[in-house]
């Protein structure tokens, strides 16, 4: 059974991400600096979503090796191929000059980053940014499946040992190259960890609604913090993850276990990352005050819908949405960019950009996850039901055994 509160969450962080690739795309100019982060907390809560669903469904309907990864291959790739078609149809369309071969047989590989703030192998192609974090989750889910079997607690523990060390040499000044980039799949890992270790640990720990909505509430302001001069900085995402633990461990829906996360934990920590944003100032300040509220804003909200008693209405939208915008979360985000790429080109009035853009990009995400993903599951599991070995027919000696036979009413002795 799927956690709507989970799919909910991941159909939002998708949306999530469009709206902020729309403003970044606009043709009336970049995004202000409110909103210049919103996309990478989406992507980072999402990688924290990835671990923990990976190890929910694992943990439910365990896999080999082999089979995890057939079964991510599956999933992930074709739609993939369709997102990259439709970013090199957008270059061709509006006349954008095509990337070096090299380029191209990277970001099909999976192993692109982004150009200006990574970099490591290849870019990732213009018209489809995006696809920029599936080389994490790619390998995520290949250091994962490596970790499948016996001895899987303590190799996950051994990972999450590695990726915390790495955190630290990432910001190492070393050349671009294969090394670095496996530096950072590693540093980026500890992020995906922490939302794995959340199911794992689900029984030692609980938080209800308001230790939740705060803890969702901080994660902006911790985005926002400059503890280095990378943009995309793993031990400010570290930290984030770690607050983001009491709602993600809300959003699984099961009864409290374990010790409860009181609320004070989160409130200290949370006074010195606001005295840090109002005098060190790297942000803002009407800024650094609207995010320092936020997650005093978010109980609020959750104390309104209990006084207003709404409640059960608040929990049908969000059955209702989760359960749609779950379903198309993957589609959306791996064919958005190429569309609003296209359309930010063709439509310089802001208005026909986002109305004209946002239609096909549903009808898009709706066609690959209604058509074409079952059937391409339905190949692949004809093509498994193949490649299965026959079993050899029985030697039925007579029609009144082959009639007693088809009964289930067969004497063991008369069939041999």
């Amino acid at each position: 059974m799927k956690k709507i509160y989970l799919e909910f969450f991941r159909g939002g962080s998708s949306i999530f991400i469009l709206g902020w690739h729309l403003v970044f795309l606009a043709p009336t100019g970049h995004a202000t600096k409110f909103t210049g982060y919103w996309g990478t907390d989406a992507l980072m809560m999402f990688f924290m979503l990835s671990g923990l669903v990976i190890n929910l469904t694992e943990t439910n309907k365990p896999k080999s090796t082999k089979a995890f990864l057939i079964n991510r291959f599956i999933r992930i790739y074709p739609l993939f191929v369709i997102g990259m078609l439709l970013a090199f149809l957008a270059l061709y369309i509006t006349n954008t000059a095509f990337p070096s071969l090299t380029v191209i047989i990277g970001n099909f590989l999976l192993v692109s980053t982004m150009k200006d703030y990574m970099g490591y192998i290849v870019p990732s192609i213009e018209s489809n940014l995006a696809v920029w974090s599936l080389s994490f989750e790619v390998a995520f889910y290949v250091l994962f499946a490596f970790t499948i079997g016996r001895n899987q607690k303590k190799a996950v523990l051994y990972w999450f040992i590695i990726a915390l060390l790495a955190i630290p040499c990432y910001f190492l000044k070393v050349q671009h190259d294969v090394f670095y980039h496996l530096i950072a799949v590693f540093a980026f890992s500890s992020i995906w960890l922490v939302g794995y270790y959340i199911y794992e640990y689900r029984n030692l720990f609980y938080a209800d609604k308001y230790v939740a909505l705060f803890g969702l509430g901080v994660l902006p302001l911790i985005s926002r913090m400059h503890f280095t001069w990378n943009f995309y900085d793993p031990f400010k995402y570290f930290i984030l993850s770690l607050f983001a633990v009491p709602f993600f461990r809300y959003c699984l829906q099961l009864p409290p276990a374990g010790k409860k996360i009181k609320l004070i934990y989160l409130i200290v920590p949370h006074i010195i990352i606001v005295y840090a944003a109002l005098t060190i100032r790297y942000l803002p300040l009407a800024n650094a005050l609207a995010y320092s509220t936020l997650p005093y804003v978010y109980m609020g909200i959750g104390y309104l819908v209990n006084v207003l008693n709404i409640k059960t209405a608040v929990l049908n939208m969000v059955n209702k949405v989760g359960t749609v915008t779950g379903k198309y979360s993957y589609a959306l985000y791996i064919t958005h960019f190429p569309l609003v790429f296209l359309f930010s080109k063709l439509f310089h009035n802001l208005w026909a950009y986002v109305f004209l853009s946002l239609p096909v990009i549903a009808f898009t995400a709706y066609s690959l996850e209604t058509w074409l993903q079952p059937a391409i599951v339905n190949y692949f599991k004809k093509k498994r039901k193949q490649n299965l070995p026959q079993e050899p027919p029985l030697n039925i000696p007579n029609a009144t055994t082959a009639e007693t036979y088809k009964t289930g009413e067969v004497d063991i002795h008369t069939a041999l």
